[in-house]
């Protein structure tokens, strides 16, 4: 099953992104600012709370979630997983024993496959696992779906969206200053 990823895309968000934007700003800014620098330097930081292996199996999944491709960037390369470790970290405590048992159950269906991690499955194996936990409406699927979307298209002094590439998958204008007339609603307003 191939799903359109612009289709998925827009109908993904809602009550999902909700839990990772309902916190106070000064909490999101240093969750940007610490992606922010995991962009910059190479090698990125070391993550906050994922071990090594967390954070591989959490890149892979969001990369399942918002993949690369022909028409823009994934979540990889918005750098969704330091975003996710980031709040993980800091104002997402109350989410932590739901990525602790999301990643055992991705491990669980990884060992079905004949892998350790889900990180080590082909590609053709991580979708068959993302798309039978989306299908399942399992609740970390829909955990882990949310916080990539935040990540992914968020302003980026929030955290992911690393060189604001979700604003230029969907094509959003980074213009935070506006002339009038905006539009035709105020187009005779003097």
């Amino acid at each position: 099953m191939t799903i359109d990823r612009r289709a998925f895309l827009a109908s993904a968000g809602g009550s999902l992104a909700a839990a990772w934007l309902a916190t106070d700003v000064a909490r999101l800014l240093a969750a940007g600012e610490h992606a922010a620098a995991a962009g910059r330097q190479n090698p990125p930081p070391p993550f906050e709370y994922f071990k090594a292996l967390d954070a591989a199996d959490v890149e892979a999944a969001t990369s399942q979630i918002i993949p690369s491709g022909d028409d823009g960037p994934g979540a990889r390369e918005a750098r969704v997983v330091y975003f996710i470790d980031r709040g993980l970290a800091t104002w997402q405590k109350n989410q932590r024993d739901a990525f602790r048992k999301g990643l055992a159950e991705l491990r669980r269906r990884a060992r079905a496959h004949g892998a350790k991690t889900f990180a080590a499955l082909s590609d053709a194996q991580q979708q068959s696992v993302i798309a039978a936990m989306d299908k399942e409406n399992h609740e970390f699927f829909s955990t882990l779906r949310g916080a990539t979307i935040v990540g992914m298209f968020s302003n980026p002094e929030y955290g992911g969206n690393f060189g604001k590439s979700g604003w230029k998958l969907i094509g959003f204008v980074d213009q935070f200053s506006w002339a009038p007339p905006f539009g035709w609603y105020d187009a005779n307003a003097r």
